[in-house]
């Protein structure tokens, strides 16, 4: 008989006794923290990946390779562990504690006569563990930048400067669906207040964001192609306003630039009949 098999046989059969050691580690172990998740939170997951583990050890010692076919559900599962830490404000420690102490019970109870097996455990745990913290980096970041959109889409102003003058006043760097969804909203409500032009101002518009201009602006566009409401922007940068300008003149919309925001009110104004009121 093989030595891999061997192992096999020890994780399946001592597979409560690992789940039972690894929850005293883990919340014991040293790597941790914060401790802001608890073991009992994951021994579901940590029972799959050891019956994984036996699985995959089944084959032999040359199975038990990082990137293997044997190893493809254990790097599944590492991965989707990662997210759910990532998800319950854990910490990357925590993920790391995870694996490496489990690494250290199961270790533990394989044959020391034969150092192949811990060496196979060590260089297949470490490859899970960077899966693991690499989603739950990438779930993180992802997480984050899902606050920052629904963060901007709320608290970007969009609103009436004056009666039938619109405004959006685009800042920071939001997505290109967010400025869809913004200037979708400044659009219904040029519309609704039957206002003759729509105000984008971009002065706080940063740089990201000015590189998500473009295909926002063209779902924008295709919402609004027809209309007769003029889009007024103010504060664009050079690159920003000629390609703006060129689009809209794609479409047949009335544009105009103006470098300063309150310039582009007074225009709006004026298109609505308020100056020329005033003068007479």
């Amino acid at each position: 008989m093989s030595d891999r098999p061997q192992l096999a046989s020890v994780i399946r059969e001592r597979s409560s006794e690992i789940l039972a050691s690894w929850i005293v580690r883990f919340e014991r172990s040293p790597l941790r923290f914060r401790r802001a998740t608890k073991a009992a939170n994951h021994a579901a997951q940590v029972a799959y990946l050891v019956e994984s583990l036996a699985l995959a050890a089944a084959g032999g010692a040359g199975e038990l390779q990082p990137g293997g076919a044997a190893t493809r559900e254990l790097e599944r599962a590492s991965a989707f562990l990662g997210a759910r830490f990532a998800s319950e404000g854990a910490t990357g420690f925590d993920v790391a504690a995870l694996l490496l102490e489990l690494r250290d019970v199961i270790a533990g109870m394989a044959d020391p006569g034969d150092p192949g097996d811990a060496l196979a455990l060590t260089r297949l745990f470490e490859w899970l563990t960077a899966i693991a913290l690499d989603s739950f980096a990438a779930s993180g970041l992802q997480s984050l930048r899902e606050r920052v959109a629904e963060q901007l889409e709320t608290g970007t102003p969009v609103v009436e400067l004056l009666p039938k003058v619109p405004a959006v006043l685009l800042v920071g760097a939001p997505s290109a669906a967010v400025i869809d969804n913004l200037l979708s909203r400044a659009w219904m409500l040029a519309v609704g207040t039957g206002a003759p032009c729509l105000i984008i101002d971009c002065a706080g518009l940063a740089e990201a964001g000015e590189r998500n201009f473009e295909a926002g602006y063209l779902q924008f566009l295709g919402q609004a192609e027809g209309s007769a409401i003029q889009v007024l922007m103010s504060s664009a940068r050079r690159p920003v306003r000629d390609r703006a300008a060129a689009l809209a003149a794609e479409r047949g919309m009335p544009f105009q630039h103006f470098d300063r925001l309150d310039s582009a009110v007074t225009a709006s104004l004026d298109r609505a009949g308020f100056l020329l009121m005033r003068r007479t």
